[in-house]
């Protein structure tokens, strides 16, 4: 399972959680493209998507 850094700032947002779009649960954090998602539901979803760069950094 690839692991994201997502350590940076710009990764969490103070001020609202959004609905994640993978599970529907609420989180602070946001992807490098500010999509809601959990750190965890990322690297899950990229653990089935190899290919993709959608959650990279």
């Amino acid at each position: 399972m690839p692991l994201l850094d997502w350590r940076d700032a710009r990764h969490f947002d103070t001020h609202q959680d959004l609905p994640c779009t993978l599970c529907g649960r609420p989180t602070p954090m946001r992807s490098h493209d500010r999509e809601p998602v959990h750190k965890v539901c990322a690297e899950a979803w990229l653990d089935d998507h190899p290919e993709s760069d959608r959650f990279h950094n």
